[in-house]
């Protein structure tokens, strides 16, 4: 039975391990908060420089200079995007603290054996 004593033992350090490493849910919503709101504003700072572009490549004055630019710029951005969306769709972004937890259980349980 000691067996599996130690396993409920190792089971209890890691649940303890992980809740002392856990976010605290007002910090993650104050996270969460500040990258939407961050969101936001670039995503009109973007939305701004866009219609600027438009502007002045539809004006008189500058007709043409900025063309090749704002294309490549517009090709760029898709290519991101599409790379952002393609790594959400595919769970890229799930579970990306379980590295450090599954790191963290590994070094107590080295320290335990003493190595």
């Amino acid at each position: 039975m000691a067996p599996q004593q130690g396993s409920s033992q190792n089971a209890d350090h890691l649940r303890v391990v992980h809740e002392a490493h856990a976010p605290r849910r007002r910090e993650r919503r104050l996270l969460w908060a500040s990258m939407i709101i961050g969101l936001i504003l670039a995503g009109a700072a973007f939305c701004y420089k866009i219609a600027e572009f438009i502007f002045t490549i539809s004006g008189d004055d500058a007709k043409g200079f900025a063309d090749v630019p704002v294309t490549v710029y517009f090709v760029v951005a898709t290519g991101w995007l599409l790379l952002l969306a393609w790594s959400f769709m595919t769970g890229k972004f799930a579970h990306h603290d379980a590295a450090k937890y599954e790191m963290l259980a590994q070094e107590e349980i080295y320290e335990r054996r003493g190595e």
